[in-house]
């Protein structure tokens, strides 16, 4: 039969060497100067509680951030090129009464230390109650778009029961973003090239940052967020993609991955592919010559850049029917002989023709499976919207289109209505249409029509 006396003795003897031990560690840490009072309460005092040796701690103050809000009070100038923000710190005591607290608050590297205080000799607050300390100022890079500041307290000297309130985190996002002109400008083989321009702030400190592409893959751009449409040209296709306005949801969203571009003699050009199957949206960052580079950057706006699909006529009579919300229409006897009894895309193209929109052919045939060029988008659109053909001065608009042209009056018709502004001073009408084209162009359509 075991002895419970001895046993308990032996466990108060270890009990009591472990304190002697971590009580002496503390005191010699305290001679060498090295040892804090947190390391105090929030190691040794929590190691005795939970033995049960003492609740000393429990009968501490415990001050803690409820709250921080940040408002700007200034932007970048030529003399301070920083972006200031008063920040609005909601102090609570989460423990037993403080009484004249040394408080201190910083918000990060680079910032300064501020002493919280509410008397001459301190913070005192009673058990429950809050401070709000409003003196205080934190300052962001003007070639930064994001910062995120930890503010921490500390309790110098004193008393506190718990370190795990003793932060809070905040970010700010500001505009507009400091790499401009973002976008798809050339293609060298199989890559298409992504450059842009930055600011006059970065043009003296390219060589110090660091800069890095953030990319998702097949990622649904948030309801939210308008998309630009935006196109780039080959000798054998014209591609297209959407500019989306940078936001802070999006700089920061966890679906982006980055990776490093090294320095900035690979600014200026960032490959990547147009892929068959996947759909990218990227964006660029980068940090300027600050200590706290995770925290604090500069971004371009978002592209997303889709999957590529160049249409034959079948999937050009739906995507026209569908995108213009036409009413289907299949009475009627069918007009193309090529156009087989039951085809997914018959309802569609009957449709198209008795609204008037496709024309009659000598052999009457289709062609289902013929590629639609970006020329025979032009007709059925401005007859569908009743587009009046009418020329601007200065005509002709487009580059590629001179006044003997077919494509002339179509496309004079199109710059006139102010719906093609996307498209640059190039239509290349002889190109394959894309799905995006199609859909960009009756799009703009429809914003007027609604």
């Amino acid at each position: 039969m075991k002895n419970k006396n001895k046993e308990k003795t032996h466990f108060d003897k270890f009990i009591y060497i472990l304190a002697t031990l971590l009580a002496a560690f503390f005191v010699a840490n305290i001679v060498s100067g090295i040892a804090k009072t947190s390391f105090f309460q929030g190691s040794v005092l929590a190691i005795l509680n939970k033995i049960g040796l003492t609740d000393f701690s429990e009968e501490y103050p415990d001050a803690g951030i409820d709250y921080v809000y940040l408002q700007k009070i200034s932007n970048p100038t030529p003399e301070f090129s920083y972006y200031k923000y008063k920040a609005t710190i909601v102090v609570r005591n989460y423990g037993e009464l403080l009484e004249n607290g040394d408080i201190t608050v910083t918000a990060g590297n680079n910032q300064k230390t501020a002493f919280i205080r509410n008397n001459l000799d301190g913070l005192t607050l009673g058990k429950g109650e809050t401070f709000i300390f409003d003196d205080y100022e934190v300052l962001m890079d003007g070639r930064d778009n994001y910062g995120k500041y930890t503010f921490k307290i500390d309790t110098k000297g004193g008393k506190d029961r718990s370190l795990d309130n003793n932060s809070y985190v905040v970010d700010v996002f500001e505009e507009p973003v400091k790499f401009e002109s973002f976008g798809v400008t050339d293609k060298k083989g199989d890559n298409f090239v992504l450059s842009t321009n930055p600011l006059k702030e970065f043009e003296d400190s390219l060589s110090k940052m660091n800069l890095e592409i953030c990319i998702a893959e097949n990622y649904k751009i948030p309801k939210e967020n308008e998309l630009k449409y935006s196109e780039t040209d080959t000798s054998k296709d014209v591609y297209s993609y959407y500019k989306i306005k940078a936001s802070k949801k999006l700089i920061t969203d966890e679906n982006f991955k980055c990776e490093s571009l090294g320095k900035s003699e690979e600014f200026g050009a960032i490959n990547r592919f147009f892929d068959s199957k996947t759909e990218y949206s990227v964006f660029l960052k980068a940090f300027a010559d600050n200590e706290d580079k995770s925290n604090f950057f500069a971004v371009s706006n978002v592209l997303d850049l889709p999957v590529q699909e160049f249409i034959n006529r079948a999937e050009f009579a739906k995507a026209f029917v569908d995108d213009a919300g036409i009413t289907l229409r299949t009475e009627g006897k069918h007009y193309y002989k090529d156009i087989e009894e039951g085809a997914w895309y018959s309802p569609y193209v009957q449709t198209m023709f008795n609204y008037g929109l496709l024309k009659d052919t000598e052999n009457f045939e289709f062609g289902p499976n013929n590629a639609v060029s970006r020329r025979d988008i032009f007709e059925p659109l401005l007859n569908y919207f009743d587009v009046e053909l009418k020329i601007d001065e200065g005509a002709p608009h487009y580059a590629d289109i001179d006044k003997n042209s077919k494509d002339f009056f179509f496309t004079e018709a199109i710059y006139s209505s102010g719906k093609a502004k996307a498209l640059g001073i190039y239509f290349h009408p002889e190109k394959r249409a894309s799905r995006n084209f199609l859909k960009y162009l009756i799009n703009e359509f429809l914003e007027t029509q609604n």
